[in-house]
């Protein structure tokens, strides 16, 4: 599509040079005015209104989209970035979840899994940022290897689940659906018993590491112990 310039997009000048909002403009704020003041505040759809004015038009016009709305333009911007991150799709995944849980996460590749984790445990929007920048801070290529089929599983398996009715599932499950769901069911908690069991032995070692526990260590509690004198006498 060739973009429009902003002149041409904001007004036409008639004969007596009086200027005439575009159409098609005119309906795109009104859109972000609704979507405003609705009871959410409209932020996904202000966000997707944003990226068609930059889809659509020049640089600068959404600055004056915000202005036209009553928004700020860094708000304006934050919202389109996070509506970018995310087709309608996922969005729908996660319907017990606010945008600022979408917004902590919307740079990470594995993002729908994040969401999946807040939305089954109701965390918070400053638990779901603790979690997800503690596990992200420094991922190794083969950890994400690891994690892909399992976070491609997901996503399928999420979207059958929030998209299939109950007829196709009674067919499916006729068809076999019920058994590779139990297998499912069984591989996954062959995993869970893998990685429990590779955590303890990373636990017994970090113990090791450090000395044993108590080994080669002074406590506290040797503290008495430790005031003994040369003579073997202990120190009040």
């Amino acid at each position: 599509m060739r973009p429009v310039p902003i002149d041409e997009v904001f007004q036409q000048v008639s004969g007596e040079g009086t200027a005439v909002r575009s159409p098609d403009w005119h309906r795109i704020v009104s859109e972000g005015r609704v979507a405003r003041a609705a009871a959410d505040g409209g932020h996904w759809r202000i966000g997707e209104l944003a990226m068609l004015v930059e889809r659509r038009y020049r640089a600068g016009t959404l600055k004056r989209f915000a202005e036209e709305i009553g928004e700020s333009l860094g708000t304006v911007r934050r919202l389109r970035w996070v509506a970018a991150a995310y087709d309608g799709e996922a969005r729908a995944l996660f319907p017990q979840l606010s945008l600022s849980h979408f917004q902590v996460v919307a740079a990470l590749p594995d993002r729908l899994i994040w969401l999946e984790r807040a939305q089954r445990g109701s965390w918070s929007v400053d638990r779901l940022t603790v979690e997800a920048r503690t596990a992200n801070a420094q991922p190794l290529a083969v950890d994400l290897r690891m994690r892909r089929p399992v976070e491609s599983a997901l996503r399928s398996i999420a979207r059958l689940t929030n998209s299939a009715d109950d007829r196709a599932l009674s067919r499916a499950a006729r068809a076999g659906l019920s058994e590779s769901v139990d297998e499912l069911a069984r591989e996954v908690e062959r995993l869970r018993a893998r990685i429990e069991k590779a955590e303890r032995r990373r636990r017994r070692r970090r113990t090791a590491g450090n000395g044993g526990g108590r080994a080669g260590r002074l406590t506290l509690a040797d503290a008495p112990a430790a005031r003994t004198t040369a003579a073997g006498l202990t120190t009040p």
